[in-house]
């Protein structure tokens, strides 16, 4: 009983030395913030101020209670809210790029382009083609006023051509192994990184072999290149460097292309395969496989796919990256006597607008096909060569039998042909029959309704997809070239005045 009693008096006893302790706790907390309020209403040397404190405690507190509310309005902001937020944002991101100075109704020349910029983006997200620019180029065009030639870059012909967005400056690789950085403006060869021997110690900064395919990134950063030696090799535009070297492939390179508004670059070689890389960290990403021989073209736009040609598999194929499957459509369009005499019977509906050049060139396709077809001649695509995307959802290829082919995701037959696009050659025999231009390159303006093609008979055709329901193309105009085409590349100029409607459009051709 003593033991019990002792042990609880002995609780009894600790409790009340708590209790005591904690009266004590209690009036230190007190005395600590009757001092803090006296800190606050005196200055740090002691002197009275006017009962704001120190600067430092203020900044201190109000820092910690904005970032309190700043956190607690990121966690009660529901989705509905953020989206509306995000939508405040990009508008006021557009109307910063699209504001003018000066002006009698500044406010509602603001909202119009603002509107129209919004109406774009939109467009283009949906992945379909709406701006209708080709008409404006209808015009005559004077070859020797708007054409530059860039000479004495390569010391064999060159193979491929690439311009950076602005259109600044232009690339060019050939069959020198040599890749020539030129000034579009002033016509000035700026810098060559030059093709290396394999025997080189330092032959991994350089192609051994020749160039077969240049591109740039959206944002003008960096220029990929590939070649025979089947390395894709990546230089920086701005300090004209080498930074880095991809040895994937196991044949010639042929197809470069950049995903827009990423660094993400997609290549195809002969060896069959498409590959993936990251530009930013210089790194491997993935590897698709399809093509049963080489693929020789490849193109892409904003979305996560890319379009590529095999060349004698004569199939198109659209890789869907993300979903991790691809569509196969059937290339090989013969050109024979059914399907020119059904050519025959369209007529373009701009006709009238076009100017005497191209009027002139329709002429002389009209004749030709008439003579093809009391021949009975006949012309079958062996070869498809070269593809472009003229959106997601539609793109334009060309082969060897001298058409180009309009295809749509929603078919696995072209949707439109239109046969011997750039005329025929004679063979110079009397009894084999005229052999096909072929159609040696394809370029496109994204989401327009204008592309250009190319090939050996002297001229780049630009072309004028048509509105309405109805697929198809008809040509717009006729540019003058001296040689054979290997490669085009085409950029959208953005106009400085902003109330501008009219836009140049650069076409560089190798």
């Amino acid at each position: 009983m003593a033991k019990d009693r002792f042990l609880a008096q002995g609780v009894t006893h600790t409790k009340r030395q708590r209790g005591a302790h904690g009266q004590k706790d209690q009036k230190n907390q007190k005395n600590q913030r009757s001092q803090k309020s006296r800190m606050r209403s005196h200055g740090s040397d002691g002197s009275e101020s006017d009962g704001v404190g120190d600067i430092s405690d203020l900044e201190h507190q109000y820092e910690d209670a904005s970032d309190a509310v700043s956190s607690a309005d990121e966690f009660l902001e529901t989705p509905a809210e953020k989206r509306l937020r995000l939508a405040k944002d990009y508008i006021g991101r557009v109307q910063a790029s699209t504001q003018m100075t000066g002006g009698i109704d500044a406010e509602q020349i603001d909202r119009d382009l603002i509107a129209e910029r919004l109406t774009l983006d939109a467009n283009e997200r949906s992945g379909r083609w709406s701006r209708q620019i080709a008409r404006n180029f209808a015009y005559t065009i004077d070859e020797p006023q708007i054409t530059r030639v860039l000479r004495f870059g390569h010391a064999l012909p060159p193979t491929c051509v690439a311009l950076t967005p602005d259109a600044r400056f232009v690339y060019s690789g050939g069959k020198d192994g040599a890749l020539v950085k030129w000034d579009r403006v002033e016509g000035t060869k700026l810098h060559v990184f030059r093709g290396l021997k394999k025997k080189r110690p330092d032959h991994n900064v350089g192609h051994c072999d020749e160039i077969l395919a240049v591109a740039v990134s959206s944002d003008g950063r960096f220029v990929a290149s590939g070649g025979r030696d089947r390395r894709i090799h990546v230089w920086s535009v701005p300090e004209d460097r080498h930074l880095g070297v991809f040895h994937q492939h196991k044949d010639a390179v042929t197809g470069l292309a950049f995903r827009r508004n990423t660094n993400h670059l997609y290549s195809c070689s002969l060896d069959r395969m498409v590959k993936l890389w990251n530009i930013d960290e210089l790194g491997y990403m993935d590897t698709l496989f399809g093509h049963q021989d080489g693929a020789v073209a490849i193109d892409a736009l904003q979305r996560e796919q890319a379009v590529t040609v095999g060349c004698r598999d004569k199939t198109v194929r659209l890789w869907k990256i993300a979903d991790d499957a691809q569509l196969v459509f059937r290339a090989g369009a013969a050109t024979d006597q059914h399907r020119i005499t059904k050519a025959l019977g369209f007529a373009p509906e701009i006709q009238s607008e076009l100017n005497p050049r191209v009027v002139s060139s329709l002429n002389v396709h009209e004749t030709t096909l008439r003579t093809l077809a009391g021949a009975d001649a006949e012309f079958s695509e062996d070869c498809v060569d070269c593809v472009t995307m003229i959106d997601e959802e539609t793109f334009v290829s060309g082969g060897d039998s001298g058409a180009l082919c309009l295809w749509s995701v929603q078919k696995k037959k072209p949707v439109f042909i239109h046969h011997l696009s750039h005329g025929v050659v004679s063979t110079g025999s009397n009894d084999a029959p005229p052999r096909a231009c072929w159609i040696s390159a394809v370029a496109a303006v994204p989401f327009t309704d204008l592309f250009f093609s190319a090939s050996s008979d002297g001229c780049i055709r630009m072309w004028q997809m048509r509105a309405g329901k109805t697929p198809g193309f008809d040509l717009v105009n006729v540019i003058a070239v001296n040689g054979f085409v290997n490669a085009l590349s085409v950029r959208e100029l953005v106009p400085e005045d902003p109330m501008s409607n009219t836009r140049d459009v650069v076409v560089a051709a190798a």
